[in-house]
């Protein structure tokens, strides 16, 4: 997904790594906790302090390591970022329940098609399209190699207050057509961290740096510059 916008941060003066959480880039054990997992690719990698960036579900695990190791985080940029308390709509439910049911009976690729379709606008071209569907295939075919695992417990669950205590600059973005769940998501989450500011990215829906990566691009090598 980042692979497009790594070599622009890195000719910017910045080292720039893309993380496969596990059950993205391999199997995961159970108990795993993927804000757990970044943390461990930091250590590894000899990485004290860092920016977070993160569409989605990658930018919920960004969120997590800012409360579980807040001196360990420089800044964030969460697009699209689901936000702790925001009940899902109708909308949001009936795209899970399309891609969990396909899953339930072995059609991969139904469940693909219900992922693409949930998540790209009626106008994305065949090509993104398409790209998404690779991700997303491969991602199942892995999950399924793991068979059932667990996770560890979430650190904002239930209780999120711990994100009023987060001080470190953040940059929440939605597109301006995606689900009105991310939307009113970001708006939670301007209110309940300090040090936020939100962007409405024009054009794009879920996943904003795929859809526009220009303006994304730019918008991220700005903040990065002023943070």
């Amino acid at each position: 997904m980042w692979a497009d916008l790594l070599p622009s941060i890195a000719a910017a003066g910045y080292r720039a790594v893309a993380v496969d959480l596990p059950g993205y880039g391999d199997a995961a054990d159970s108990g795993y906790a993927p804000h757990t997992a970044v943390l461990d690719t930091m250590d590894a990698l000899n990485v004290e302090r860092a920016a977070l960036i993160g569409n989605s579900y990658g930018g919920a695990v960004a969120l997590r390591v800012a409360v579980v190791a807040p001196d360990r985080v420089a800044a964030l940029a969460l697009v699209s970022a689901p936000a702790p308390g925001v009940e899902p709509s109708a909308e949001l439910e009936a795209a899970w329940e399309a891609e969990e049911s396909a899953l339930e009976r072995g059609d991969l690729e139904g469940a693909v098609a219900a992922v693409v379709d949930a998540w790209t606008l009626p106008d994305a071209p065949p090509i993104l399209r398409d790209r998404i569907a690779d991700m997303q295939r491969r991602a199942f075919e892995l999950q399924a190699r793991a068979g059932d695992v667990s996770t560890a417990d979430d650190p904002l669950e239930p209780d999120s207050s711990a994100l009023s205590t987060l001080n470190i600059p953040v940059l929440l973005a939605v597109g301006e057509f995606d689900m009105r769940d991310f939307q009113v998501g970001a708006e939670v989450l301007a209110q309940e961290l300090r040090q936020a500011r939100l962007v409405v990215i024009p054009g794009a829906g879920h996943l904003a740096p795929l859809e526009q990566p220009e303006f994304f691009r730019q918008l991220v090598l700005e903040y990065l510059r002023e943070t």
